[in-house]
């Protein structure tokens, strides 16, 4: 059925199988536990090794080991047609709302884009500690390890300990440990290559090599791998871009191109403040003018909606991608050293390069402030002179309250617009750019003292991420500049040379808002019967208006291991007890290094030049809110931080009788007088009732220091503001009074083996106690509204007011003009949450001379309760309540799927190797369906797609070893039935967190070895 091994690697050594029938996802997911618990046949009790068992430092024997854990095989990753990170991680039972597919729309998937993250128990990636060969890597500043720098072809194994661990392991391993293996001991030259055919894509493709060289004291092996990720667009996919009616959030904008136009006609009362001419005085302001879309709306491919007053939408998301465009290399060596025969010396390097040169985006963003004195629109101002010319009657003639008539030709315009919208950047996308750079390298010294008595291991690991984010926006200044006619390279605005400073003479451009200068549409292919070459816009102005904002966020962690462990001179009735002790001591360093334009001490203002007060565009050049010079996106400020870490951890192993025995763990850990230290014990018990049934259960605390960005510093996120109908942008400020996050873990269970039928139930529990935590923006904008807090509201106000309003931009406004929320991050509400998992496993050892296994493996979440949220204030947002089964926008949780799992079969027949896999993912609501907090479309827009459909993928995959295990061919299909994934009230129409948007894909692959080994 399989050999037991056990194997020393970097201090984080494991019990494990091989088991000729174990699929690599039900592996992942909780069915290893069962094969780590298998007594081996070959050897007797008498002669068990000892050795370093999973979640533990002490020596040991298979039969005491409280803490099995789950792995993946190098043979299992083949057997699965050697996935790729996202794939693996994609198809863990234990995971949800994980990172890996492109999402620049939702919450924790912007500003992570290319980033492949493991979030054990849907808790949050940056709650599960990820290793490389026993060692810490330097995570993310949000969201944990960055997986997707591994290369998976050096992997020898994949182990996943479920459960808190913090108490062994330190900080971050509040939901579980992921550790990656390396092929430390290979031999020889393999290389290998695979291509994936995915529709509507020219395929991914990946290309591998590994060569190892070894004597009787060294092995040294260097590894690497190249991938290639296409492009897949929306309009790939007929699922991915819905009709308004269908899905009012799925890409819609309020703001577009062509866009909605409001006639500026100045008040009899001057509410709201406006000149003569109709210039609205207060930005941000909205005007109490009926809204009228552009005539060429629905003609250029976008849509009008509303009745009296209508609106002209923008289908952003018909430039995005569902997939972009990357190039991915990764370097692996390691060499070790047997120094003596008592000691061994380990050094270890990597580093990893992802680019992404090519981020597709919306042709434009949509300014936060589309009312103001910078927004107006002149009655001569041409493009407007020649849209009144094409649509008579658009404009009316208006009489005052005083008697005063404003005819159409004098009345001035704003329009509710983005530069580009159905045209696109000169009909594309805009772009903009991903990279990352990871390095590793670390040296280790590990032995034994004292003719064995202690062991040792010390080492010292050092890593670095650098994760740089490129991208474009337009100018707040140089926009109302060119609405002025003063736009353009050369133009000088307010010089005193009027061949270079008068409105529209000489290089003196205007920018013409109205669809008239629109020649095509990029999205429907219509030829504009109203564009008119005389107020187009040229090409050097749309390249003047727009600037680069750009940011490189560096992360850097160096991190000092000892540890020492032996046996006491103490026995209980089931043998020694055995020891450990460590130290460890991490430096973790952040830095955010910021261009000119995104750095908000350096460019705080949108506007610069006197001659825009002058203009009457700005009342004053001094902001008193520095946003920087965009119209949508916001600065951020520059970050520099470090600080040390300091732990203690003792631990002892408790063979309290030859059934029954224990591990009892205790760490201190120290952050220092910003966040403080803290002290976590851990006890697990096993205890083998019979010889074909065992029972575990252990206890713990887990703690989580704040990453440093928390704790100070702004930046910005983009956020869909109900409301609004529009993105806005989320200013999120860091707290430095965050404490750390803590939670108590509880989990029993049991296992049966009973010859060729295995199987595990564990119930499991975390007490989730002041978790990090951003305020949901529109939770605080749904509370805005409800308690009546901006001018003109229905009702009274209501105490909260001033603290809800404090989070609102420009303060007091109503909830449809709001321009941007200020956001903090808080220790927030209480988690509680609950589950059990399960799997089996059957073997047939003799079917047509070869071996048939079926299994499945699933994981149920009872529950996912939240107390109410709060703001910083500790104002009531909204109410709290089970999130379990819930796609859970408008909360600081991701989609959380209460069921998934995966049924299999795999049958071998001496080198060939068959497996099927269905994968479940069960039914889920958006929450408007259950009377929680409801801020997505589907409240009033979309009530179809409030149930979210269960997914039921099916998979198979054929490989086969020829010329004397030379050779390895592979086949997959992944989404046999091409499956589309369940439409949902999102951007992307889909749930990037759950659920598969490919289709169908075959990929074909080989692997070659000479003398490999």
């Amino acid at each position: 059925m399989g050999v037991l091994s056990w194997v020393n690697e970097g201090g984080f050594t494991v019990i494990w199988t091989r088991h000729a029938a174990c699929a690599a996802a039900m592996c992942l997911s909780f069915s290893s536990a069962v094969y780590a618990e298998e007594a081996a046949p070959a050897a007797p009790k008498g002669n068990v090794e000892e050795i370093v068992v999973t979640g533990s430092y002490i020596k040991g024997s298979a039969e005491n080991a409280a803490l099995p854990v789950d792995v993946v095989t190098q043979q299992e990753m083949k057997d699965q047609g050697n996935p790729n990170m996202i794939e693996m991680v994609r198809e863990l039972g234990v995971t949800s709302g994980n990172l890996g597919q492109t999402n620049q729309f939702q919450g924790i998937g912007q500003g992570n884009i290319g980033v492949v993250s493991i979030n054990l128990r849907g808790l949050g990636a940056s709650r599960t500690l990820t290793l490389l060969n026993g060692r810490r890597q330097v995570p993310t500043e949000t969201q944990g390890v960055d997986v997707s720098i591994i290369p998976t072809s050096a992997l020898e194994r994949t182990e996943v300990l479920l459960g808190g661990a913090a108490a062994t392991y330190g900080s971050d391993a509040i939901a579980g440990v992921v550790n990656f293996i390396t092929r430390s001991k290979f031999e020889g030259l393999e290389f290998g290559a695979s291509e994936q055919s995915v529709q509507g894509s020219n395929g991914n493709q990946q290309y591998n090599a590994i060569y190892g060289w070894a004597n009787d004291r060294i092995n040294w092996t260097i590894s690497g791998e190249y991938n290639h990720q296409a492009e897949i667009t929306n309009t790939d996919r007929d699922w991915a871009l819905r009709p308004f009616a269908a899905n009012p959030a799925g890409g819609w904008s309020s703001t577009g191109m062509p866009g909605t136009i409001y006639a500026a006609i100045p008040t009899v009362d001057n509410l709201p403040p406006v000149t003569a001419d109709g210039r609205i005085t207060t930005s941000g302001v909205f005007p109490p003018f009926v809204s009228k879309a552009d005539p060429m709306c629905n003609t250029l491919g976008g849509l009008q909606t509303g009745g009296a007053a209508t609106t002209c939408r923008f289908q952003l998301s018909y430039f995005d991608n569902l997939q972009e465009k990357s190039d991915t290399s990764k370097i692996f060596s390691e060499f070790n050293y047997q120094v003596s025969d008592t000691s061994d010396l380990h050094v270890e390097a990597l580093y990893a390069k992802m680019n992404m040169p090519n981020f597709k985006t919306s042709p434009s963003y949509g300014a936060q402030a589309q009312f103001g004195p910078e927004r107006w629109i002149a009655p001569n101002h041409p493009g407007l002179v020649a849209f009144k010319a094409a649509n008579p009657g658009f404009f009316t003639d208006v009489t005052l309250g005083n008697g005063t008539v404003v005819t159409a030709a004098e009345q001035a315009a704003y329009d509710n617009m983005r530069p580009n919208g159905v045209d696109g950047f000169f009909g594309h996308p805009q772009n903009g750019s991903r990279d990352t750079q990871t390095f590793r390298f670390g040296a280790g010294l590990k032995g034994s003292l004292f003719n064995s008595a202690i062991d040792y291991d010390i080492a010292l690991t050092w890593s670095q991420r650098q994760y740089t984010i490129e991208g474009n926006d337009t100018y707040v200044e140089r926009y109302a500049f060119a609405l002025d006619g003063l736009g353009g390279p050369g133009c000088v605005p307010g010089g005193s040379d009027p061949a270079t400073s008068t409105p529209g003479v000489g290089p003196c451009q205007y920018f013409n808002p109205f669809s008239n200068h629109i020649a095509r549409s990029a999205v429907n292919g219509v030829v504009n019967p109203q564009f008119n070459g005389n107020v187009a816009n040229s090409a050097e102005l749309y390249h003047w208006l727009i600037g680069n904002q750009r940011y490189t966020q560096e992360n850097d962690l160096l991190v000092w291991d000892a540890v020492l462990s032996g046996e006491t001179p103490w026995t209980l009735p089931g043998g020694t007890i055995g020891w450990a002790a460590g130290l460890q001591a991490r430096n973790e360093k952040f830095t955010l290094d910021l261009n000119t334009n995104t750095n908000l001490d350096k460019s705080p203002c949108p506007f610069t030049n006197p001659y825009s007060v002058t203009l009457g565009n700005v009342k004053t050049l001094n902001c008193t809110s520095p946003t920087g010079p965009f119209g949508f996106l916001t600065g951020a400020y520059p970050s520099n931080t470090s600080r040390n870490v300091y732990a203690a951890f003792s631990e002892l192993s408790l063979p309290i009788t030859d059934k029954i025995s224990g591990q009892f763990a205790l760490r201190y850990e120290d952050y220092g007088s910003d966040v403080g230290s803290t002290v976590d014990p851990k006890l697990a018990l096993r205890w083998e009732v019979l010889d074909w049934l065992t029972l575990r259960g252990s206890a713990t605390t887990t703690f989580r220091g704040p990453p440093q960005s928390y704790l100070a510093g702004q930046v910005t996120s983009l956020v869909f503001i109900v409301p609004t109908t529009a993105f806005k942008a989320v200013n999120i400020s860091g707290n430095p009074d965050l404490q750390s996050e803590s939670a108590t873990t509880w989990s029993t269970g049991f296992i049966v083996n009973a010859g060729n039928f295995t199987a595990t139930v564990d119930y499991w529990k975390y007490d989730l106690k002041d978790p990090f935590q951003t305020e949901d923006a529109n939770q605080i904008v749904s509370a805005y509204t409800a308690q009546n807090c901006y001018v003109g509201a229905p009702g009274a106000p209501t105490a909260n007011c001033a603290a809800l309003a404090s989070h609102i931009s420009p303060l007091a406004i109503p909830p449809s003009q709001i321009e941007s929320v200020s956001v903090n991050i808080i220790n927030g509400t209480n988690i509680t949450t609950s589950g059990i998992d399960a799997s089996a496993q059957y073997d047939f050892d003799d079917v047509m001379r070869g071996t048939l296994s079926f299994g499945l493996q699933g994981t149920y979440t009872i529950d996912y309760n939240s107390d109410d949220f709060k703001d910083i204030n500790g104002v009531t947002l909204a109410s709290g309540g089970d999130f379990a089964g819930l796609m859970n926008v408008g909360t600081p949780f991701t989609s959380l799927p209460d069921l998934k799992g995966n049924v299999w079969a795999k049958y071998v027949h001496g080198p060939h190797r068959f497996t099927y896999m269905v994968r479940y993912i069960g039914q889920y609501r958006d929450q408007c369906s259950n009377g929680t907090n409801c801020t997505s479309a589907t409240a009033v827009g979309a009530p179809s797609l409030k149930d979210v459909s269960s997914i039921i993928y099916q998979d198979l995959y054929y490989n086969v070893t020829l010329f004397n295990d030379s050779t390895f061919l592979s086949v997959g299909v992944t989404n046999l039935m091409d499956k589309d994934p369940p439409q949902t009230a999102t951007n992307l129409n889909y749930d990037p967190y759950t659920a598969d948007p490919f289709g169908r894909m075959i990929k074909v692959g080989f692997t070659y070895s000479l003398g490999g080994k």
